[in-house]
């Protein structure tokens, strides 16, 4: 809900919003409507026995799962990628094949084995994809000097406002900072510049949130090569990397002149 209300902030469409959130208590309400229409229905389910005992140790491993997934934000890098692995990995192999609750139908095997198995793949997928990943971007802390210095050079500069709290701020730092022709760009052609918000109160980070209108994170500011802001170019969610390289070249170039001065 937090990360949806800074979104829709962010936009500043108070139709869009309301779309948004309507479509939000939908998704909500849907459910519940669904089971009172068929609640009659309830009787003729299977009666409780060993495929019960298994669903409960498979949503046992969904609520360890979600409780990684939020406490990811505060772990060491490589516990970020360990961690759920591990629980992939002891979850398949407790659920397919540890487990020996049983049951009537012959299905159940089946399920069994395919669960377990989806799990060790999911585990194999975060480890492949954490050993694949190239290099990020070098980023630099924020000053003024820097950006003097930047607009000297006629170069452009990329601010990126960013919270560890920040489901998308971590998708994109994850996704798109990892790209390796987003890295090579940025390496070659531009000042990168992180503003890690994660715990307020920092008087520069403050003073920088004002100055840029800053609704919500992620917010990221494009600074052209005179050191003024494209408003157009202005990013208050994730982006793939293509169209994030799309950005980055439209920078390069001349823009509307709605543009946000150098503090």
């Amino acid at each position: 809900m937090l990360g949806l209300l800074t979104w829709v902030a962010g936009m500043g469409d108070p139709w869009f919003g309301f779309l948004i959130f309507f479509t939000l208590s939908l998704g909500l309400g849907l459910p519940l409507f669904v089971l009172a229409l068929f609640s009659g229905q309830l009787q003729r389910l299977p009666r409780a026995g060993g495929w019960m005992n298994w669903v409960r140790n498979l949503m046992g491993w969904v609520l360890v799962g979600m409780a990684v997934y939020f406490i990811r934000p505060i772990l060491p890098d490589i516990l970020k990628i360990g961690l759920p692995a591990a629980v992939a990995l002891a979850a398949g192999l407790h659920l397919g094949w540890i487990d020996k609750n049983q049951a009537k139908s012959r299905a159940f095997p089946w399920l069994k084995a395919i669960t377990g198995t989806a799990c060790l793949v999911l585990a194999t997928f975060w480890i492949t994809a954490w050993a694949m990943k190239g290099p990020g971007i070098d980023w630099q802390d924020y000053s003024d000097q820097l950006l003097k210095e930047s607009k000297a050079q006629e170069k452009p500069v990329i601010i990126d406002f960013y919270a560890d709290w920040c489901t998308p701020c971590r998708e994109i730092e994850e996704v798109t900072f990892h790209h390796p022709e987003v890295v090579r760009q940025a390496e070659n052609d531009f000042t990168m510049i992180k503003v890690d918000v994660t715990r307020g109160g920092d008087p520069l980070h403050e003073r920088l949130l004002r100055e840029y209108e800053v609704k919500g994170v992620p917010t990221i500011v494009f600074l052209d090569t005179q050191g003024k802001e494209r408003t157009d170019l202005r990013l208050v969610d994730f982006l793939p990397p293509d169209p994030f390289l799309s950005h980055m070249v439209r920078v390069k170039q001349p823009g509307p002149d709605d543009r946000h001065p150098m503090p």
